[in-house]
C-alpha cells in the first residue's frame, strides 16, 4: 500500500546476541545508540541554547516586574498557553515570536539593570 516494508527497519544497530524473534526477551549486550545520534542531539541542544537563554532572561524579568504569566502573555500579544510552553522549554519560539520576545526583554530590561559604575 505505501511501498515500504513493514515493520520499518530498525535505525539503531543492535548486537548480534539479540534475538530477532518477537516475544523473546533481550539477552546479551545492551544495545547502544549510534554515535551520530548522540552527536546530533548535542548539536540540537547547542543550537537551542540562545533561545533557552532568552527564555531564562524573560522569566527573570517577569519575576522582577512582578507580573503573572497571564499579564506577560497579554503584553506580548500571545496566548497564556503558548507562553507556558516556552517557559517550561516544551516548545521554542520560532523566528517571529523570538524577535517579539527579544524586543520585550530589551524594552523592560533597562528598568532592572543593576547599578552602573561612573566613568572615570
Amino acid at each position: 500500500m505505501f511501498n515500504r516494508p513493514y515493520p520499518p527497519p530498525n535505525p539503531w544497530p543492535i548486537s548480534e546476541a539479540v534475538s530477532e524473534r518477537p516475544g523473546q526477551h533481550f539477552q546479551g549486550e545492551t544495545p547502544t545508540l549510534p554515535q551520530d545520534y548522540a552527536d546530533s542531539r548535542h548539536v540540537k541542544l547547542a543550537m537551542a541554547e540562545p533561545k533557552r537563554r532568552l527564555i531564562r532572561d524573560a522569566r527573570v524579568l517577569c519575576r522582577q516586574r512582578g507580573l503573572t504569566q497571564d499579564q506577560m502573555a497579554n503584553e506580548l500579544g500571545i496566548s497564556k498557553r503558548t507562553l507556558e510552553e516556552w517557559l517550561q522549554y516544551r516548545r521554542m519560539p520560532q523566528a517571529p515570536s523570538e524577535s517579539l520576545l527579544r524586543q520585550w526583554v530589551a524594552r523592560y530590561s533597562g528598568e532592572f539593570s543593576g547599578p552602573t559604575e561612573p566613568d572615570r
